[in-house]
């Protein structure tokens, strides 16, 4: 393997261990703040602390224009991520997004504060398709995957259009991966991101620890 194929491999085994990672600090900041939590009722003869002022936006209001994914959807809020800048949009108002979709529009930001946005236009708005297949990975997404370490992941080109996505485990660990890529965020962002793409089917094999998430027109 070439110096320019371990760089790849391990950028995108990093994209498929960042969501581990995050929820990992999530739990701990919340572990943290039960712990303040139970310091400041010990601490009652204490002053209470008021909230600072947040001062109304002041300009024009921010427009963002870009592809999302719906993190969160709710009767009366949506929170939805850029898929290319990673940036958090909170929709005051839910025209009728699910999660798992994906939008693709202008948002502006709303008086006063600015922090909360409303749909300005729409251009798209649909769903990804994400299935496990029956079928075995192909033989030569085998054969690249007999060159990985467990915990690699790489990328290759489909004949046609589209992108295969081959991931290397433990085998004990495949159906379980692959039953979290149905649901996990990235899966819809990557198809997203990516041209032409439709659905996503994913394939295991799991005698030898391996997910390939094809990514398809």
């Amino acid at each position: 393997m070439s110096d320019d194929d371990s760089e790849d491999v391990d950028e995108l085994a990093a994209m498929y261990n960042r969501d581990a990672g995050s929820s990992a600090a999530a739990e701990t900041d919340d572990q943290a703040g039960d712990s303040s939590d139970e310091s400041s009722t010990d601490s009652s003869d204490e002053p209470a602390l008021s909230a600072p002022t947040v001062e109304p936006a002041t300009g024009e209001l921010e427009e963002v224009t870009g592809t999302f994914y719906v993190k969160y959807a709710q009767q009366t809020s949506v929170t939805l991520h850029d898929v290319e800048t990673a940036k958090i949009c909170t929709l005051i108002e839910n025209p009728g997004f699910e999660r798992h979709e994906i939008v693709e529009g202008r948002l502006k930001a709303q008086p006063p504060m600015g922090v909360s946005y409303l749909v300005e236009e729409l251009d798209a708005h649909y769903a990804v398709p994400v299935e496990l297949s029956a079928e075995a990975p192909t033989s030569q997404v085998r054969d690249i995957a007999a060159d990985l370490e467990v915990g690699d992941a790489l990328a290759i080109e489909r004949e046609g259009k589209g992108e295969i996505h081959i991931i290397r485990l433990e085998p004990e660990q495949t159906s379980a991966a692959a039953e979290g890529l149905l649901d996990d965020e990235m899966t819809y962002k990557n198809a997203a991101r990516y041209d032409d793409v439709e659905r996503v089917e994913l394939r295991t094999d799991e005698e030898r620890g391996i997910v390939s998430v094809r990514y398809l027109p």
